[in-house]
């Protein structure tokens, strides 16, 4: 994650920088009929964006992906390995 993707504090809510996802990432994506994948947003503990993609693994089953980007959840969503994205279990932040 790069300086890019930070966003300063500006409503004194926390006491750190936190990720922001790209302009057309995570709840600003395109409409799923335009991109054919759906995209959310979640937030993790400490107030990070973590962006959720919704399709088909390798499998062919449904799949929730999640990553810092659009491009690492659909990697996440892609892999069979776990039943859903690891950003749904990130309690702790991930600063």
């Amino acid at each position: 994650m790069g300086k890019k993707d930070r966003q300063k504090n500006v409503t004194g809510f926390m006491d750190h920088d936190v990720h922001r996802a790209g302009p057309n990432e995570g709840y600003r994506a395109p409409r799923v009929e335009e991109t054919g994948v759906a995209q959310s947003s979640i937030f993790d503990g400490a107030g990070n964006e973590v962006v959720v993609v919704t399709t088909t693994d390798a499998d062919g089953r449904n799949k929730q992906g999640t990553g810092a980007t659009a491009e690492e959840a659909m990697e996440n969503a892609k892999s069979t390995k776990e039943p859903i994205g690891e950003g749904f279990g990130t309690a702790g932040g991930r600063q």
